[in-house]
C-alpha cells in the first residue's frame, strides 16, 4: 500500500498549471472537445434523485443515466473555498499561497476558508490558464468565492439597491471581481457572486445589501448560456458554479426574492432561460415532495437548460459535462464522509459507455489533471491530483489506491479498500487549554462559541476522539470508532504510516506525522 502511495502522491515542481509551456498532444482530434464542469454548492447525496434523494432533478439523474456516476468520490477539504481551490488547482489546499500567508510553513496549519487561485494568479495555479494557453475560450459564472484584488465593498443591511449611489457602489464592486477572475485565466467571467450570497446577521454590514441577499438560478444560466452560443464555434471551457442549494434558505428566494435581485442590482427583467419558479414549486408539490427541496428542482432546471442548449448547438456529442457538490452539509468542515463524500456525475456521449456506476477511489484535486488530459494538453507542471480520463472512456489501467483529505485540524487517509482512519492534532494552544478540561471544536473553537462544526459532534460519536479509524463498507456512518480494537491494530498502524507519508510531502508541519521544525 505504501508504495503505491508514494509513486502516486505528487512531486510538485513548485510551477503554477501553466508555467511550462502547455503543448496540445499531436493525437488530438481536429476539433477539441469542449469542457464544462458544474461546481455545486453545499449539495449533499441526498440532494439528487439519482443518489437516492427524494428530490425532482431529472437533469442531473440524466447525467448518470447517460454517462458515468461516481460513488466513492471525495473532496479533499470540505467547505466552500479550499474545495474550490482543489478543483481549479489540483493541488491540496495547505499549498495554496493565502493559507500559507496565514500559516507560515513552520507552524501547524488550521485549515479553515483561506485558500484560493487569486493569490496565486502570477503563478498561474488555476486550471484556466493551462487551457487558456492552448488556445481554449475560457468562462466563469456563478460564485467564485477564490479572492481578488481588493475587498468587495460593504453595506448596510438596508441600503437601497436601487439608489444611484448604491448601484454605482455595487458596479464598482462587481468590476473588481470580474477584473480578479480574469486575472486567473478566464477570458469570460458574468453572472458573478464573490462571496456567499448571505444572510449577514442582524445590523452587521455585508458585501450585498438585504434585498439582494438572495439566489438568482436563471441570472447564472443566462450566464452560461451565453458563454456557449458565443463559442459554439471553438473548444471551450466554462466553469459553472452556481450559489445552489448552499444557504440562505432557496426556497424561500423561489417563493418571494425579487427575481431580478443580482450582485450588480436589480436586472431590467429576469431572463427567461428555465421554468418559471412558480412552476418549479408546481411541479414538487405535484410530485408529492417537501418544498424545501425545490432549490434541488431549481438548479437542475438551471443543468437542464445548459444541456439543451448543448443539444440545439449539435454540441452534447462533443463536450464534456463534469458535475460534482464542492462539500457536505452532515459534517461540513470535517473529514467524515457526511462532509467530503459527494454526489459526482459525468456524461461525454459517444467516448463515454452509459449508465455505468464507477466505485473507484476520485477526488476534486483529479479534475485539472483529467480535464487537461481529456483536451490533449500536456504540461510540465504537476499536481496532487491524477487524471481519471480512463474511467471516463471505460479503459483499464486505473488505479488510486489512496486519499488525504484535510480541513481544520483534521487529516484523513481514505484507501481503496474502503477504511478511513483521521487524525486530530490541535495546535499546542489548545492542547494546553484542553488539559484544564475545556472541550474545542476541530477549528479550535471553544465548544461554548462553537460556530464551526455543523453538529459533527453530535452525529459523530468519535468527534473528540484524536484518532479514529473507520470500515466504510460496514459502518458507511462512521459511528464506530475502531482505533482501540486489538484486532485492527496492523491496519491503523499501516494508515498511520499512509498519512506520515503524504504529510511528508506537505509544507505545513501536523502532529508526530511531521514534526515542529527542532521537535
Amino acid at each position: 500500500m505504501h508504495t503505491t502511495s508514494r509513486r502516486d502522491f505528487l512531486k510538485l515542481s513548485g510551477l503554477g498549471l501553466a508555467a511550462a509551456a502547455a503543448t496540445v498532444s499531436r493525437a488530438a482530434p481536429a476539433r477539441r472537445p469542449n469542457v464544462i464542469l458544474i461546481y455545486t454548492d453545499d449539495h449533499d447525496l441526498d440532494e439528487i434523485g439519482c443518489f437516492g434523494g427524494k428530490v425532482l432533478t431529472p437533469a442531473m439523474d440524466s447525467l448518470a443515466r447517460d454517462g458515468l456516476k461516481f460513488t466513492r468520490f471525495y473532496v479533499a477539504s470540505a467547505v466552500c473555498s479550499p474545495s474550490r481551490y482543489n478543483a481549479l488547482s489540483g493541488r491540496y489546499a495547505s499549498r495554496s499561497v493565502s493559507q500559507q500567508a496565514k500559516t507560515p510553513v513552520n507552524a501547524p496549519a488550521n485549515l479553515g476558508w483561506e485558500a484560493g487561485v487569486y493569490a496565486e494568479r502570477d503563478q498561474r495555479t488555476c486550471l484556466a490558464f493551462a487551457l487558456r494557453e492552448a488556445g481554449y475560450v475560457t468562462g466563469m459564472v456563478g460564485k467564485w468565492h477564490q479572492g481578488s484584488g481588493a475587498p468587495p465593498p460593504k453595506f448596510a443591511q438596508d441600503a437601497d439597491p436601487a439608489a444611484p449611489d448604491i448601484r454605482a457602489k455595487l458596479e464598482a464592486g462587481y468590476a473588481v471581481v470580474q477584473q480578479s477572475v480574469k486575472e486567473c485565466g478566464f477570458d469570460y467571467a458574468e453572472s458573478l457572486y464573490a462571496n456567499n450570497v448571505g444572510d449577514a446577521r442582524p445590523g452587521a454590514k455585508h458585501w450585498l445589501p438585504k434585498p439582494l441577499q438572495v439566489h438568482n438560478m436563471e441570472w447564472v444560466t443566462d450566464g452560461a448560456l451565453q458563454f456557449i452560443a458565443q463559442n459554439k464555434d471553438k473548444p471551450f471551457f466554462l466553469y459553472m458554479a452556481p450559489t445552489l442549494v448552499h444557504g440562505p434558505s432557496p426556497f424561500n428566494s423561489l417563493k418571494s426574492a425579487d427575481p431580478r435581485a443580482t450582485p450588480r442590482g436589480y436586472l431590467d427583467k429576469l431572463p427567461q432561460v428555465q421554468p418559471p419558479r412558480e412552476d418549479v414549486l408546481r411541479r414538487v408539490r405535484q410530485a408529492g415532495l417537501k418544498l424545501m427541496t425545490a432549490g434541488s428542482t431549481w438548479l437542475d432546471d438551471g443543468v437542464g437548460a445548459v444541456l439543451k442548449k448543448l443539444d440545439d448547438l449539435g454540441l452534447a456529442g462533443n463536450t464534456l459535462v463534469l458535475l460534482a457538490g464542492d462539500n457536505g452539509n452532515p459534517a461540513k468542515f470535517t473529514c467524515y464522509e457526511g462532509g467530503a463524500l459527494m454526489p459526482f456525475v459525468a456524461r461525454w456521449p459517444g467516448i463515454m459507455p452509459v449508465g455505468r456506476v464507477c466505485a473507484d477511489l476520485v477526488a476534486n484535486i483529479d479534475f485539472a489533471p483529467t480535464i487537461l488530459e481529456v483536451c490533449g494538453i500536456k504540461s510540465q507542471s504537476r499536481f496532487d491530483g491524477q487524471s481519471f480520463a480512463k474511467l471516463l472512456r471505460g479503459e483499464p489501467g486505473y488505479r488510486r489506491d489512496s486519499l488525504l483529505l484535510e480541513i481544520t485540524t483534521e487529516r484523513a487517509v481514505v484507501t481503496a479498500e474502503g477504511f478511513k482512519y483521521i487524525a486530530v492534532r490541535y495546535t499546542p494552544e489548545v492542547l494546553a487549554a484542553m488539559k484544564t478540561g475545556k472541550k474545542f471544536n476541530h477549528w479550535c473553537e471553544p465548544m461554548e462559541k462553537n460556530t464551526h462544526s455543523y453538529d459533527a459532534e453530535k452525529n459523530y460519536p468519535a468527534y473528540f476522539d484524536l484518532d479514529q479509524l473507520y470500515d466504510l463498507k460496514v459502518d458507511p456512518q462512521e459511528q464506530h470508532n475502531l482505533a482501540a480494537d486489538q484486532a485492527q491494530a496492523e491496519r491503523l498502524k499501516a494508515m498511520q504510516a499512509l498519512l506520515r507519508d503524504y504529510s511528508q510531502q506537505l509544507p505545513h508541519p501536523f502532529g508526530e506525522f511531521k514534526p515542529l521544525p527542532g521537535k
